[in-house]
């Protein structure tokens, strides 16, 4: 169990690019897009369902999470690049994506950029566009003020995000309950595996870490205008939904199931946000197919 090997290199202007990796003589190349305030820590944590699939699955920090160089100001087609320049670091040629939440977003953006390397795009419990009149009306709460915040405040957003810091400085295991306290039932019942919570809660650490500056950073990424063209059919797209997710909900999903005409669905009633977790091998297998 939790056998991943803390890795980094140094990206061509300099910046430490860090990463979580395992199974590098495993056969099937796998990118996993960690989520909004997390880390690539927050993992499934058992290696075994990894090698039973014969997978090497990196899992990549953007700017300011884990190790990776906090560096300010950047784009999705930046982290985009990050990726692609470790990807030709370690000689990988195509890869399957996995993003979860957030991570669903800037996998869009990845996919649409380095489209000849791609095998299947895999959107878990994923973001959509927050700046784009095509989905303002379906965007969750939390997310227009989010998105609002950004555009027109953004040093409250900044305030915020390092208030969150601070309480998990000051007192993490009260903060983490909190938010546990927050998650619907079905996400309370994943949590409630001390391996799992483990691995959530360092994702948390690894995120608010730099003050809050890494998230914040991130939602200002996320909050700029994108134009993501029509992928390849030679790619496969599986989407994966929660019926009780209410940070990213069905309404979310029901749009990338029309904007990925030839995607698959995956909806199960009974899940919540962190179904990436209980459904992991499963995702795993369809990333493959």
């Amino acid at each position: 169990m939790n056998n991943f090997k803390d890795s980094y290199i140094h990206l061509l202007d300099n910046r430490k690019l860090s990463f979580k990796s395992y199974g590098d003589k495993n056969e099937n190349k796998v990118i996993f897009f960690h989520g909004f305030g997390s880390s690539a820590s927050a993992i499934h944590p058992d290696t075994t369902l990894l090698d039973r699939n014969n997978i090497h699955l990196i899992a990549v920090n953007r700017p300011g999470y884990g190790d990776t160089t906090l560096n300010g100001i950047y784009t999705m087609e930046d982290i985009a690049d990050d990726v692609n320049e470790l990807l030709e670091n370690k000689g990988i040629q195509k890869v399957s994506v996995i993003g979860y939440s957030a991570g669903g977003l800037f996998s869009q953006v990845f996919a649409d950029k380095y489209s000849e390397k791609v095998i299947s795009l895999n959107l878990v419990s994923s973001a959509i566009p927050l700046n784009s009149k095509e989905t303002k009306k379906i965007l969750p709460s939390n997310w227009k003020m989010i998105s609002y915040m950004n555009q027109y405040i953004p040093f409250m957003s900044k305030s915020f995000f390092r208030k969150l810091s601070r309480e998990l400085t000051n007192n993490l295991e009260a903060t983490v309950q909190k938010s546990i306290n927050q998650m619907v039932e079905a996400d309370k019942r994943i949590v409630d595996d001390t391996n799992i919570k483990l691995v959530i809660t360092k994702g948390a650490i690894e995120a608010y870490h730099n003050n809050g500056y890494a998230v914040y950073y991130d939602a200002l990424a996320l909050c700029k205008k994108i134009t993501l063209n029509k992928l390849s059919s030679n790619i496969k797209v599986n989407i994966w939904q929660g019926g009780k997710d209410n940070v990213w909900t069905p309404s979310t999903s029901k749009y990338l199931r029309e904007k990925y005409t030839n995607s698959t669905m995956s909806f199960l009633d009974d899940e919540g946000h962190l179904l990436y977790l209980s459904q992991w091998e499963e995702i795993l297998k369809k990333s493959l197919c």
